[in-house]
Protein backbone atom coordinates (compact mmCIF):
# COMPACT_ATOMS: atom_id res chain seq x y z
CA UNK A 1 0.00 0.00 0.00
CA UNK A 2 1.40 3.35 -1.08
CA UNK A 3 2.09 6.11 1.48
CA UNK A 4 0.42 9.42 1.60
CA UNK A 5 -2.65 8.96 -0.19
CA UNK A 6 -4.74 11.11 1.85
CA UNK A 7 -5.11 14.14 -0.43
CA UNK A 8 -6.66 12.00 -3.79
CA UNK A 9 -10.27 13.19 -3.92
CA UNK A 10 -9.96 15.11 -6.68
CA UNK A 11 -11.03 13.80 -10.38
CA UNK A 12 -8.61 10.93 -11.79
CA UNK A 13 -5.82 12.14 -13.52
CA UNK A 14 -5.63 11.59 -17.70
CA UNK A 15 -9.20 9.42 -16.60
CA UNK A 16 -9.58 8.77 -20.57
CA UNK A 17 -6.35 7.25 -20.61
CA UNK A 18 -6.92 3.36 -22.57
CA UNK A 19 -3.59 2.09 -23.10
CA UNK A 20 -3.63 -1.43 -24.49
CA UNK A 21 -2.55 -4.31 -22.84
CA UNK A 22 -0.41 -5.01 -25.72
CA UNK A 23 3.79 -4.38 -25.77
CA UNK A 24 4.60 -1.14 -26.00
CA UNK A 25 8.33 0.88 -25.83
CA UNK A 26 8.35 3.87 -24.02
CA UNK A 27 11.01 6.10 -25.49
CA UNK A 28 9.32 8.91 -23.93
CA UNK A 29 7.52 10.36 -20.50
CA UNK A 30 4.17 8.36 -20.77
CA UNK A 31 0.98 10.59 -20.30
CA UNK A 32 0.09 9.75 -16.91
CA UNK A 33 -2.19 7.08 -15.25
CA UNK A 34 -5.09 7.56 -12.92
CA UNK A 35 -4.52 8.97 -9.70
CA UNK A 36 -5.56 6.12 -6.84
CA UNK A 37 -8.58 5.92 -4.43
CA UNK A 38 -7.77 7.81 -1.38
CA UNK A 39 -7.37 5.88 1.80
CA UNK A 40 -10.02 4.60 3.91
CA UNK A 41 -12.58 4.26 0.73
CA UNK A 42 -13.46 1.81 -1.38
CA UNK A 43 -13.58 3.09 -5.55
CA UNK A 44 -16.08 4.40 -6.35
CA UNK A 45 -17.68 4.50 -2.78
CA UNK A 46 -19.27 7.58 -1.09
CA UNK A 47 -17.07 9.50 1.03
CA UNK A 48 -17.03 8.54 4.52
CA UNK A 49 -18.62 10.40 7.64
CA UNK A 50 -16.05 12.13 9.56
CA UNK A 51 -16.71 11.99 13.39
CA UNK A 52 -13.18 12.26 14.49
CA UNK A 53 -11.55 15.22 16.89
CA UNK A 54 -8.63 16.17 19.04
CA UNK A 55 -8.94 16.00 22.62
CA UNK A 56 -9.46 19.41 24.34
CA UNK A 57 -6.37 21.59 24.18
CA UNK A 58 -4.89 18.95 22.39
CA UNK A 59 -2.50 20.51 19.37
CA UNK A 60 0.47 17.69 18.91
CA UNK A 61 0.81 17.25 14.92
CA UNK A 62 2.33 14.20 13.70
CA UNK A 63 4.49 14.49 10.55
CA UNK A 64 5.80 11.52 8.30
CA UNK A 65 8.66 11.52 6.67
CA UNK A 66 9.19 9.59 2.95
CA UNK A 67 12.10 7.81 5.23
CA UNK A 68 13.26 7.45 8.45
CA UNK A 69 15.88 10.30 9.54
CA UNK A 70 17.55 10.45 12.40
CA UNK A 71 16.28 13.27 15.70
CA UNK A 72 18.82 15.56 13.96
CA UNK A 73 18.20 15.47 10.23
CA UNK A 74 13.85 15.63 11.52
CA UNK A 75 14.61 18.99 13.33
CA UNK A 76 16.95 20.05 10.50
CA UNK A 77 14.06 19.88 8.08
CA UNK A 78 11.17 21.29 10.79
CA UNK A 79 13.38 23.82 12.59
CA UNK A 80 11.81 26.94 13.48
CA UNK A 81 7.91 24.91 13.78
CA UNK A 82 8.36 24.11 17.45
CA UNK A 83 9.26 21.19 19.91
CA UNK A 84 9.85 17.60 17.90
CA UNK A 85 9.70 14.42 19.58
CA UNK A 86 9.81 10.66 18.71
CA UNK A 87 6.83 8.92 18.12
CA UNK A 88 7.53 6.04 15.66
CA UNK A 89 10.96 7.21 14.38
CA UNK A 90 11.67 3.92 12.72
CA UNK A 91 8.82 4.57 10.45
CA UNK A 92 9.42 7.90 9.71
CA UNK A 93 6.62 9.49 12.60
CA UNK A 94 7.59 12.61 14.55
CA UNK A 95 5.43 14.45 16.78
CA UNK A 96 5.53 18.08 16.37
CA UNK A 97 3.98 20.36 19.28
CA UNK A 98 3.78 23.68 17.34
CA UNK A 99 5.34 27.07 18.11
CA UNK A 100 2.09 28.51 15.72
CA UNK A 101 -0.54 26.21 15.26
CA UNK A 102 -2.69 27.42 13.18
CA UNK A 103 -0.04 27.83 9.89
CA UNK A 104 1.90 24.90 11.43
CA UNK A 105 0.52 21.91 9.19
CA UNK A 106 0.52 23.89 6.09
CA UNK A 107 4.42 24.84 6.76
CA UNK A 108 4.61 21.25 7.65
CA UNK A 109 3.75 20.53 4.29
CA UNK A 110 6.32 22.71 2.67
CA UNK A 111 9.47 20.67 4.16
CA UNK A 112 11.84 18.56 2.85
CA UNK A 113 11.02 14.69 2.58
CA UNK A 114 7.91 15.59 4.54
CA UNK A 115 5.13 12.84 3.09
CA UNK A 116 2.20 13.92 5.63
CA UNK A 117 1.20 16.06 8.23
CA UNK A 118 -2.02 15.52 10.45
CA UNK A 119 -3.53 16.07 13.90
CA UNK A 120 -3.29 13.60 16.81
CA UNK A 121 -6.98 12.33 16.43
CA UNK A 122 -9.10 10.77 19.36
CA UNK A 123 -10.17 7.48 19.68
CA UNK A 124 -12.98 5.70 21.77
CA UNK A 125 -13.34 2.17 23.10
CA UNK A 126 -15.66 -0.05 21.52
CA UNK A 127 -17.37 -1.96 24.36
CA UNK A 128 -21.18 -2.24 24.13
CA UNK A 129 -23.54 0.41 26.63
CA UNK A 130 -25.25 -1.86 29.27
CA UNK A 131 -28.61 -2.62 27.59
CA UNK A 132 -0.55 -27.21 13.28
CA UNK A 133 1.13 -28.48 16.58
CA UNK A 134 -1.55 -31.07 17.84
CA UNK A 135 -3.07 -30.31 21.32
CA UNK A 136 -2.45 -32.39 23.96
CA UNK A 137 -5.53 -34.13 26.67
CA UNK A 138 -7.39 -31.24 27.72
CA UNK A 139 -5.92 -29.90 31.65
CA UNK A 140 -8.07 -30.04 34.18
CA UNK A 141 -9.68 -26.62 34.90
CA UNK A 142 -10.61 -25.62 37.67
CA UNK A 143 -11.68 -21.87 37.54
CA UNK A 144 -15.23 -21.49 38.93
CA UNK A 145 -16.53 -19.63 35.96
CA UNK A 146 -15.28 -22.23 33.28
CA UNK A 147 -18.62 -23.28 32.84
CA UNK A 148 -20.87 -23.30 29.53
CA UNK A 149 -23.41 -20.69 31.63
CA UNK A 150 -21.09 -17.99 32.33
CA UNK A 151 -18.65 -18.26 29.49
CA UNK A 152 -20.77 -19.36 26.13
CA UNK A 153 -17.90 -18.00 23.76
CA UNK A 154 -15.69 -20.89 24.65
CA UNK A 155 -17.95 -23.41 25.84
CA UNK A 156 -21.23 -22.99 24.30
CA UNK A 157 -21.16 -24.39 21.54
CA UNK A 158 -17.69 -23.00 20.35
CA UNK A 159 -14.92 -24.85 18.52
CA UNK A 160 -12.45 -23.35 21.31
CA UNK A 161 -11.16 -26.52 23.82
CA UNK A 162 -8.75 -26.62 26.55
CA UNK A 163 -7.15 -29.10 24.81
CA UNK A 164 -6.04 -26.33 22.29
CA UNK A 165 -4.08 -24.29 25.42
CA UNK A 166 -1.65 -27.50 25.58
CA UNK A 167 0.43 -26.27 22.63
CA UNK A 168 3.41 -24.70 24.32
CA UNK A 169 4.79 -21.59 24.92
CA UNK A 170 2.75 -18.53 22.71
CA UNK A 171 4.10 -15.42 22.07
CA UNK A 172 3.23 -11.98 24.11
CA UNK A 173 -0.11 -10.60 23.36
CA UNK A 174 -0.04 -6.84 23.95
CA UNK A 175 -3.21 -4.86 25.46
CA UNK A 176 -3.47 -1.80 24.25
CA UNK A 177 -6.37 -0.14 26.93
CA UNK A 178 -6.97 1.57 29.68
CA UNK A 179 -4.68 -0.67 31.38
CA UNK A 180 -5.36 -4.06 33.76
CA UNK A 181 -5.60 -4.10 37.25
CA UNK A 182 -2.46 -5.32 38.87
CA UNK A 183 -4.52 -5.79 42.38
CA UNK A 184 -6.93 -8.16 40.65
CA UNK A 185 -6.40 -12.24 41.42
CA UNK A 186 -6.53 -12.83 38.20
CA UNK A 187 -3.41 -10.18 37.38
CA UNK A 188 -1.62 -9.93 40.18
CA UNK A 189 1.05 -11.64 43.02
CA UNK A 190 4.29 -13.31 42.15
CA UNK A 191 3.54 -15.29 39.65
CA UNK A 192 1.50 -12.22 37.65
CA UNK A 193 1.83 -12.69 33.66
CA UNK A 194 2.37 -9.53 33.35
CA UNK A 195 5.47 -8.30 31.59
CA UNK A 196 7.21 -4.55 30.44
CA UNK A 197 4.06 -2.42 31.67
CA UNK A 198 3.83 1.19 29.89
CA UNK A 199 1.47 3.74 30.25
CA UNK A 200 2.09 6.01 26.72
CA UNK A 201 -0.31 9.00 28.77
CA UNK A 202 2.01 9.79 31.19
CA UNK A 203 5.54 8.31 29.79
CA UNK A 204 5.65 5.67 32.61
CA UNK A 205 5.86 2.11 34.26
CA UNK A 206 2.31 2.30 35.23
CA UNK A 207 0.03 0.66 33.43
CA UNK A 208 -2.83 0.12 35.94
CA UNK A 209 -6.20 -0.10 34.72
CA UNK A 210 -7.72 3.58 35.84
CA UNK A 211 -10.38 3.59 33.14
CA UNK A 212 -14.12 4.05 34.76
CA UNK A 213 -15.34 1.08 33.19
CA UNK A 214 -12.46 -1.55 33.86
CA UNK A 215 -12.28 -1.97 29.73
CA UNK A 216 -8.52 -2.73 29.73
CA UNK A 217 -9.20 -5.70 32.56
CA UNK A 218 -12.04 -6.78 30.64
CA UNK A 219 -10.06 -7.27 27.47
CA UNK A 220 -7.21 -9.01 29.07
CA UNK A 221 -9.15 -11.68 30.83
CA UNK A 222 -11.08 -12.42 27.56
CA UNK A 223 -7.48 -12.61 25.63
CA UNK A 224 -5.43 -14.06 28.14
CA UNK A 225 -7.13 -14.89 31.93
CA UNK A 226 -5.05 -17.39 33.38
CA UNK A 227 -6.38 -20.81 34.20
CA UNK A 228 -5.46 -20.56 37.90
CA UNK A 229 -8.23 -22.10 39.37
CA UNK A 230 -10.00 -18.44 39.83
CA UNK A 231 -12.40 -16.70 38.26
CA UNK A 232 -12.42 -17.36 34.47
CA UNK A 233 -10.35 -18.34 31.76
CA UNK A 234 -9.31 -16.41 28.65
CA UNK A 235 -8.76 -18.04 24.89
CA UNK A 236 -4.92 -18.20 25.45
CA UNK A 237 -4.17 -18.31 29.18
CA UNK A 238 -1.25 -15.97 30.32
CA UNK A 239 1.47 -17.52 32.07
CA UNK A 240 4.11 -16.20 33.85
CA UNK A 241 7.27 -16.47 31.21
CA UNK A 242 5.59 -18.91 29.05
CA UNK A 243 2.76 -16.86 27.73
CA UNK A 244 2.81 -13.09 28.74
CA UNK A 245 1.04 -10.12 28.49
CA UNK A 246 2.00 -6.49 27.78
CA UNK A 247 -0.25 -4.20 29.17
CA UNK A 248 -0.02 -0.60 27.34
CA UNK A 249 -2.25 2.00 28.96
CA UNK A 250 -3.36 4.45 26.35
CA UNK A 251 -6.60 5.40 27.34
CA UNK A 252 -7.76 8.00 29.89
CA UNK A 253 -10.59 7.30 32.65
CA UNK A 254 -13.13 7.80 30.21
CA UNK A 255 -11.89 5.72 27.72
CA UNK A 256 -10.14 8.40 25.52
CA UNK A 257 -6.70 7.60 23.56
CA UNK A 258 -5.34 9.32 20.80
CA UNK A 259 -3.30 8.33 17.47
CA UNK A 260 -0.28 9.16 19.13
CA UNK A 261 -1.02 7.00 22.52
CA UNK A 262 -2.05 4.40 20.53
CA UNK A 263 1.31 4.70 18.04
CA UNK A 264 3.68 5.23 20.74
CA UNK A 265 1.85 1.97 22.37
CA UNK A 266 2.24 -0.33 19.39
CA UNK A 267 6.02 0.77 19.06
CA UNK A 268 6.50 0.02 22.57
CA UNK A 269 4.77 -3.49 22.50
CA UNK A 270 7.02 -4.63 19.21
CA UNK A 271 10.21 -3.65 20.59
CA UNK A 272 8.85 -5.48 23.98
CA UNK A 273 8.30 -8.75 21.81
CA UNK A 274 4.68 -8.59 21.40
CA UNK A 275 3.57 -10.74 18.37
CA UNK A 276 -0.32 -9.97 18.68
CA UNK A 277 -1.52 -6.53 19.23
CA UNK A 278 -4.88 -6.04 20.41
CA UNK A 279 -6.53 -2.49 20.34
CA UNK A 280 -10.01 -2.25 21.26
CA UNK A 281 -11.19 1.02 20.67
CA UNK A 282 -11.55 3.33 17.04
CA UNK A 283 -13.12 6.19 15.53
CA UNK A 284 -13.41 7.92 11.99
CA UNK A 285 -10.28 9.83 10.54
CA UNK A 286 -7.58 8.22 8.48
CA UNK A 287 -3.66 9.16 9.23
CA UNK A 288 -1.06 8.10 7.16
CA UNK A 289 1.21 8.58 10.06
CA UNK A 290 -0.43 5.94 11.81
CA UNK A 291 -0.61 3.61 8.20
CA UNK A 292 2.38 3.45 8.50
CA UNK A 293 3.41 2.40 11.96
CA UNK A 294 0.81 -0.66 11.04
CA UNK A 295 3.43 -1.43 7.85
CA UNK A 296 6.12 -0.93 10.06
CA UNK A 297 4.82 -3.02 12.98
CA UNK A 298 3.85 -5.37 10.68
CA UNK A 299 7.12 -5.86 9.06
CA UNK A 300 8.68 -6.53 12.91
CA UNK A 301 6.72 -9.32 12.74
CA UNK A 302 3.35 -8.09 14.90
CA UNK A 303 -0.17 -8.63 13.97
CA UNK A 304 -2.65 -6.01 14.94
CA UNK A 305 -6.14 -6.83 15.75
CA UNK A 306 -9.17 -3.99 16.22
CA UNK A 307 -12.65 -3.85 16.89
CA UNK A 308 -14.87 -2.48 14.40
CA UNK A 309 -17.20 -0.53 16.14
CA UNK A 310 -20.68 -0.21 17.46
CA UNK A 311 -22.22 1.69 15.24
CA UNK A 312 -23.58 -0.70 13.04
CA UNK A 313 -27.36 0.41 13.94
CA UNK A 314 -26.19 4.21 13.14
CA UNK A 315 -23.80 6.11 11.18
CA UNK A 316 -22.00 2.70 10.02
CA UNK A 317 -18.50 4.79 9.54
CA UNK A 318 -15.23 3.30 8.42
CA UNK A 319 -13.27 2.93 12.11
CA UNK A 320 -9.49 3.24 12.42
CA UNK A 321 -7.21 1.33 13.33
CA UNK A 322 -9.43 -1.27 12.48
CA UNK A 323 -9.90 0.66 8.82
CA UNK A 324 -6.28 0.38 8.14
CA UNK A 325 -4.43 -2.22 5.62
CA UNK A 326 -2.72 -5.01 7.45
CA UNK A 327 -5.38 -4.54 10.53
CA UNK A 328 -7.45 -7.66 11.27
CA UNK A 329 -11.14 -6.32 12.11
CA UNK A 330 -13.05 -7.88 14.45
CA UNK A 331 -17.13 -7.56 15.06
CA UNK A 332 -19.36 -9.10 17.31
CA UNK A 333 -21.07 -12.13 17.28
CA UNK A 334 -24.40 -12.62 19.33
CA UNK A 335 -25.06 -15.43 21.91
CA UNK A 336 -28.07 -17.57 21.78
CA UNK A 337 -30.29 -15.47 23.10
CA UNK A 338 -33.27 -13.38 20.86
CA UNK A 339 -32.83 -9.45 21.37
CA UNK A 340 -32.85 -6.72 19.18
CA UNK A 341 -29.45 -6.54 19.04
CA UNK A 342 -29.55 -10.25 18.21
CA UNK A 343 -32.31 -11.67 16.09
CA UNK A 344 -30.40 -14.08 15.19
CA UNK A 345 -28.98 -16.44 17.19
CA UNK A 346 -25.11 -16.97 17.11
CA UNK A 347 -25.21 -14.49 13.99
CA UNK A 348 -23.31 -11.14 13.62
CA UNK A 349 -24.77 -8.36 16.38
CA UNK A 350 -26.84 -5.76 14.93
CA UNK A 351 -24.98 -2.96 16.46
CA UNK A 352 -21.79 -4.45 15.37
CA UNK A 353 -20.22 -2.44 12.30
CA UNK A 354 -20.98 -4.05 8.70
CA UNK A 355 -18.60 -2.47 6.20
CA UNK A 356 -15.22 -3.34 4.65
CA UNK A 357 -13.25 -3.16 7.73
CA UNK A 358 -14.66 -6.30 8.94
CA UNK A 359 -12.47 -9.29 8.29
CA UNK A 360 -13.71 -11.97 11.27
CA UNK A 361 -16.65 -11.84 13.73
CA UNK A 362 -16.37 -13.56 17.49
CA UNK A 363 -18.26 -13.42 20.66
CA UNK A 364 -18.96 -10.41 22.02
CA UNK A 365 -22.38 -10.28 23.90
CA UNK A 366 -22.71 -11.66 26.99
CA UNK A 367 -19.33 -11.81 27.86
CA UNK A 368 -17.84 -12.31 31.21
CA UNK A 369 -14.48 -11.08 31.89
CA UNK A 370 -12.07 -9.67 34.84
CA UNK A 371 -12.65 -5.95 36.12
CA UNK A 372 -11.48 -3.99 38.78
CA UNK A 373 -13.25 -5.01 41.98
CA UNK A 374 -14.18 -1.07 42.25
CA UNK A 375 -16.66 -1.29 39.20
CA UNK A 376 -20.27 -2.09 39.61
CA UNK A 377 -22.14 -2.63 36.11
CA UNK A 378 -23.09 -6.24 35.21
CA UNK A 379 -21.30 -7.55 38.01
CA UNK A 380 -21.45 -11.66 38.68
CA UNK A 381 -19.31 -11.78 41.55
CA UNK A 382 -17.00 -8.85 42.89
CA UNK A 383 -14.14 -8.55 39.88
CA UNK A 384 -15.47 -10.23 37.35
CA UNK A 385 -18.54 -8.57 35.20
CA UNK A 386 -20.42 -8.54 31.53
CA UNK A 387 -19.77 -6.53 28.79
CA UNK A 388 -20.84 -6.24 25.06
CA UNK A 389 -18.82 -5.50 21.84
CA UNK A 390 -16.56 -5.38 19.12
CA UNK A 391 -14.04 -4.42 22.35
CA UNK A 392 -15.24 -8.45 23.41
CA UNK A 393 -14.89 -10.06 20.16
CA UNK A 394 -11.32 -8.31 19.43
CA UNK A 395 -9.45 -9.79 21.92
CA UNK A 396 -11.03 -13.47 21.28
CA UNK A 397 -9.44 -12.95 18.32
CA UNK A 398 -6.13 -11.81 19.80
CA UNK A 399 -6.08 -15.38 21.69
CA UNK A 400 -6.78 -17.14 19.17
CA UNK A 401 -3.91 -15.72 17.19
CA UNK A 402 -1.78 -16.38 19.71
CA UNK A 403 -2.87 -20.11 20.19
CA UNK A 404 -2.24 -20.51 16.00
CA UNK A 405 1.69 -19.00 16.68
CA UNK A 406 1.83 -21.33 19.68
CA UNK A 407 1.11 -24.27 17.67
CA UNK A 408 3.75 -23.04 14.59
CA UNK A 409 6.29 -22.54 16.63
CA UNK A 410 5.87 -18.90 16.33
CA UNK A 411 6.77 -19.11 12.59
CA UNK A 412 4.34 -17.45 10.66
CA UNK A 413 4.21 -14.18 9.31
CA UNK A 414 1.52 -11.48 10.32
CA UNK A 415 0.36 -11.97 6.64
CA UNK A 416 0.02 -15.39 6.91
CA UNK A 417 -1.51 -15.39 10.69
CA UNK A 418 -4.17 -13.10 9.36
CA UNK A 419 -5.22 -14.65 5.98
CA UNK A 420 -5.28 -18.07 7.84
CA UNK A 421 -7.90 -16.84 10.41
CA UNK A 422 -9.95 -15.62 7.71
CA UNK A 423 -9.24 -19.12 5.33
CA UNK A 424 -10.50 -20.96 8.87
CA UNK A 425 -13.31 -18.96 9.81
CA UNK A 426 -16.85 -20.16 9.34
CA UNK A 427 -18.90 -18.71 7.24
CA UNK A 428 -22.23 -17.38 8.16
CA UNK A 429 -23.50 -15.45 5.86
CA UNK A 430 -24.17 -15.34 2.06
CA UNK A 431 -21.02 -17.32 0.46
CA UNK A 432 -17.90 -15.56 0.77
CA UNK A 433 -16.70 -12.86 2.29
CA UNK A 434 -19.89 -10.38 3.33
CA UNK A 435 -19.48 -6.96 5.17
CA UNK A 436 -21.28 -8.28 7.69
CA UNK A 437 -19.49 -11.10 9.43
CA UNK A 438 -16.35 -10.69 7.18
CA UNK A 439 -15.20 -14.60 6.37
CA UNK A 440 -17.50 -15.70 9.47
CA UNK A 441 -17.11 -16.71 12.77
CA UNK A 442 -13.45 -17.05 13.95
CA UNK A 443 -12.55 -21.09 14.04
CA UNK A 444 -10.03 -22.00 17.24
CA UNK A 445 -9.74 -25.25 16.26
CA UNK A 446 -9.63 -25.37 12.53
CA UNK A 447 -7.00 -22.40 12.89
CA UNK A 448 -4.81 -23.94 15.43
CA UNK A 449 -5.22 -27.58 13.44
CA UNK A 450 -5.00 -26.44 9.71
CA UNK A 451 -1.66 -25.76 7.96
CA UNK A 452 -1.30 -22.25 7.00
CA UNK A 453 -1.01 -20.75 3.78
CA UNK A 454 2.35 -19.71 1.46
CA UNK A 455 3.76 -16.83 2.53
CA UNK A 456 4.28 -13.73 0.93
CA UNK A 457 7.91 -13.58 1.86
CA UNK A 458 8.40 -9.96 -0.37
CA UNK A 459 5.39 -8.37 2.14
CA UNK A 460 5.66 -5.35 3.63
CA UNK A 461 6.57 -4.00 0.35
CA UNK A 462 3.70 -1.06 0.35
CA UNK A 463 5.50 1.46 -1.07
CA UNK A 464 9.42 2.45 -1.82
CA UNK A 465 10.48 3.31 2.09
CA UNK A 466 9.58 -0.55 2.88
CA UNK A 467 11.72 -2.10 0.59
CA UNK A 468 15.05 -3.92 1.95
CA UNK A 469 16.96 -3.46 -1.56
CA UNK A 470 16.55 -3.90 -5.29
CA UNK A 471 14.79 -7.20 -6.39
CA UNK A 472 17.96 -9.51 -8.29
CA UNK A 473 17.07 -10.38 -11.44
CA UNK A 474 18.21 -13.72 -13.29
CA UNK A 475 21.02 -12.55 -15.97
CA UNK A 476 20.95 -14.21 -19.65
CA UNK A 477 17.59 -12.70 -20.42
CA UNK A 478 15.49 -15.37 -18.07
CA UNK A 479 12.68 -14.04 -16.47
CA UNK A 480 12.43 -13.55 -12.84
CA UNK A 481 9.12 -15.18 -12.41
CA UNK A 482 7.11 -14.19 -8.71
CA UNK A 483 4.18 -14.84 -7.57
CA UNK A 484 1.83 -13.67 -4.72
CA UNK A 485 -1.45 -11.46 -4.15
CA UNK A 486 -3.24 -8.17 -3.88
CA UNK A 487 -6.10 -6.78 -2.44
CA UNK A 488 -8.25 -3.47 -2.91
CA UNK A 489 -8.66 -3.62 1.21
CA UNK A 490 -5.73 -5.22 2.67
CA UNK A 491 -3.36 -4.94 0.68
CA UNK A 492 -3.36 -2.89 -2.76
CA UNK A 493 -0.20 -2.10 -3.44
CA UNK A 494 2.81 -4.37 -4.36
CA UNK A 495 6.16 -2.55 -4.75
CA UNK A 496 9.44 -4.19 -6.70
CA UNK A 497 12.19 -2.35 -7.16
CA UNK A 498 15.05 -3.45 -10.53
CA UNK A 499 17.93 -1.73 -11.02
CA UNK A 500 18.83 -1.01 -14.20
CA UNK A 501 22.17 0.37 -16.22
CA UNK A 502 21.32 3.03 -18.82
CA UNK A 503 20.52 1.34 -22.03
CA UNK A 504 19.11 -1.58 -20.57
CA UNK A 505 15.70 -2.83 -21.48
CA UNK A 506 12.94 -4.28 -18.93
CA UNK A 507 10.04 -6.38 -19.62
CA UNK A 508 7.37 -7.11 -17.20
CA UNK A 509 4.17 -8.69 -17.82
CA UNK A 510 1.60 -8.93 -15.25
CA UNK A 511 -0.95 -11.79 -15.64
CA UNK A 512 -3.83 -12.10 -13.13
CA UNK A 513 -8.14 -13.34 -12.97
CA UNK A 514 -11.09 -11.73 -12.31
CA UNK A 515 -9.51 -8.78 -9.90
CA UNK A 516 -8.49 -5.39 -11.53
CA UNK A 517 -4.66 -5.35 -11.07
CA UNK A 518 -3.09 -2.10 -12.53
CA UNK A 519 0.84 -1.96 -13.59
CA UNK A 520 2.48 1.03 -13.14
CA UNK A 521 6.46 1.84 -13.80
CA UNK A 522 8.22 4.94 -11.91
CA UNK A 523 11.64 6.08 -12.56
CA UNK A 524 14.82 6.40 -10.41
CA UNK A 525 13.52 9.62 -9.01
CA UNK A 526 10.45 8.83 -7.44
CA UNK A 527 10.51 7.97 -3.73
CA UNK A 528 6.72 7.09 -3.11
CA UNK A 529 4.19 5.15 -5.33
CA UNK A 530 1.81 7.65 -4.79
CA UNK A 531 -0.06 9.11 -7.06
CA UNK A 532 -1.02 12.55 -5.32
CA UNK A 533 1.25 15.83 -5.06
CA UNK A 534 2.17 16.27 -8.92
CA UNK A 535 4.30 12.87 -8.18
CA UNK A 536 2.30 11.05 -10.89
CA UNK A 537 3.27 14.01 -14.01
CA UNK A 538 7.07 13.90 -12.75
CA UNK A 539 8.10 10.36 -12.21
CA UNK A 540 5.27 7.94 -13.86
CA UNK A 541 7.05 6.41 -16.87
CA UNK A 542 4.10 3.97 -17.84
CA UNK A 543 0.93 2.59 -16.81
CA UNK A 544 -1.16 0.03 -17.68
CA UNK A 545 -4.79 -0.81 -16.53
CA UNK A 546 -6.12 -4.16 -15.58
CA UNK A 547 -9.20 -4.53 -17.29
CA UNK A 548 -7.33 -7.14 -19.14
CA UNK A 549 -6.17 -10.15 -17.69
CA UNK A 550 -2.68 -9.31 -18.65
CA UNK A 551 -0.59 -6.11 -18.64
CA UNK A 552 2.82 -5.78 -20.20
CA UNK A 553 5.38 -2.90 -19.99
CA UNK A 554 8.47 -2.57 -22.25
CA UNK A 555 10.81 0.40 -20.94
CA UNK A 556 14.34 0.81 -22.52
CA UNK A 557 16.17 2.89 -19.42
CA UNK A 558 17.17 6.62 -20.21
CA UNK A 559 19.20 6.83 -17.07
CA UNK A 560 20.83 4.64 -14.83
CA UNK A 561 19.18 3.61 -11.18
CA UNK A 562 16.71 1.71 -9.51
CA UNK A 563 13.38 1.71 -11.00
CA UNK A 564 9.92 0.32 -9.36
CA UNK A 565 7.27 -1.66 -10.53
CA UNK A 566 4.22 -1.38 -8.90
CA UNK A 567 1.37 -3.84 -8.68
CA UNK A 568 -2.37 -1.62 -7.97
CA UNK A 569 -5.50 -3.67 -6.96
CA UNK A 570 -7.92 -1.17 -7.77
CA UNK A 571 -10.81 -3.23 -7.53
CA UNK A 572 -11.26 -6.91 -5.93
CA UNK A 573 -8.47 -9.37 -5.06
CA UNK A 574 -6.48 -12.50 -5.86
CA UNK A 575 -3.54 -14.02 -6.82
CA UNK A 576 -1.18 -12.45 -9.79
CA UNK A 577 2.18 -13.64 -11.44
CA UNK A 578 4.83 -10.88 -12.49
CA UNK A 579 7.83 -11.78 -15.07
CA UNK A 580 10.44 -9.70 -14.97
CA UNK A 581 13.35 -9.67 -17.51
CA UNK A 582 16.27 -7.21 -17.95
CA UNK A 583 17.92 -7.48 -21.39
CA UNK A 584 21.01 -5.54 -22.77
Amino acid sequence: MSSNRISRRTAALAAALTLCGAAFTATAAAAPGPAKPAPGTAAGAAPRVEFARTLPGASRLLVTFSDAPSRATAESRLAGLGELAPVVPEAGVWGLSPAAPASARERALTRARVAGAEWSLTRRTADRPAPPTAPGAAPAVTDPFFTPASQWGLLGGSTWGADLITLGPRPAIAILDSGVDTTHEEWGGPASPLVAPRSTLRGDADAGDHGLSGHGTHVAGIAAAPANGVGIVGVAPAVAAAAPVIPVQIADRDGSSTDETMMRGIRHAVLNGAKVINISAGGPGYSQAFQDTVFWATARGALIVASVGNQGQDVNALNFPAGYRRVLGVGAQCDGIVTFDCPRPFGAATFSNHNRTVDVIAPGVNILSSVPRRVNERVVAPGYALKDGTSMAAPYVAGVAALVQAANGGALSPYQLARHLKNTATDIGTSGRDNTSGFGVVNPRAAVSLQGPEDDTAEVNDDIKWLAGPTRLNEGGQPLVITASADQFEDSEDVYAVRLKRGERLRVVLTHGKPRLDLYLWDPGTRTVGTENGNLERHLIDYRPGTRPTGVIVYRARRAGVHYVDVFARRGGGPYTLRLTRQP
